[in-house]
């Protein structure tokens, strides 16, 4: 008799941990979407990529629904439907916005609901038809950054040849060939490329000024002072 007891007591403890398991799983899995009751609403969008079935829809950041599939295409529509599982009891005010909308750069995509500025006191009803707008958000500033990326990629080029083109005439000018080597040689054009490399040391590219006129003005004035008491010993 207390075998049977025992083994009786252990059942009832294993069939405690599955129903408690089947309801976890019930109500915090994707499995727990399919007994709450919902009603539909097709979201017109130009564009519904990576929007994948059971993804979420979120009103200010709570979760009102789900998507109930992947978008779906007319033959000769210019858009995708949509369609949006949204929970009973849950009103979406006329005039309301929906977004396709993502969790940073790698995250998970989902449909912002964003209520209207003014609300007349009508609510879509089920299966309403609206339509969405563009994306929003980080992925939609990626898409617009795309001429600004081709823009920098032109300049990285250009910027790539030119340190190619200086490397080849450092290498002449190392052989003794090139205009570098001309321009090294000559000592009033090697002089003349210290004075402008020194001037933009001191000034800048902006404000770039030429301070060798004002240097050879200056010598004389130097001369003169330095002079000036061998002429009064005399």
């Amino acid at each position: 008799m207390k075998e049977s007891n025992l083994e009786v007591k252990v059942g009832v403890f294993v069939l405690a941990g599955l129903a408690a398991v089947g309801m976890l799983v019930v109500a915090f899995g994707k499995f727990g979407n399919y007994l709450k009751k919902t009603y539909p609403i097709v979201v017109e969008f130009q564009d519904a990529r990576d929007i994948l079935k059971n993804s979420k829809v979120l009103w200010r950041g709570a979760q009102i629904g789900v998507v109930a599939d992947t978008p779906t295409y007319h033959a000769g529509e210019d858009f995708v439907e949509l369609t949006l599982k949204i929970d009973n009891g849950i009103e979406i005010p006329t005039g309301s916005k929906f977004r396709i909308d993502q969790y940073g750069m790698l995250g998970d995509r989902f449909v912002r609901v964003v209520p209207p500025e003014k609300v007349d006191g009508t609510f879509l009803q089920s299966g309403a038809r609206v339509k969405g707008e563009q994306e929003a958000g980080l992925s939609a500033m990626m898409a617009s950054a795309g001429p600004a990326l081709d823009e920098i990629r032109s300049a990285a080029r250009r910027v790539d040849e030119f340190a190619k083109a200086a490397t080849g005439l450092v290498q002449e000018a190392e052989k003794g060939k090139g205009p570098l080597y001309t321009i090294m040689k000559d000592e009033k054009m090697a002089n003349d490329m210290k004075a402008l490399m020194a001037n933009l040391r001191k000034h800048g590219v902006l404000f770039y000024s030429d301070d060798s006129g004002k240097n050879e003005s200056e010598k004389p004035k130097k001369n003169d002072k330095t002079s000036s008491p061998s002429r009064a010993g005399r």
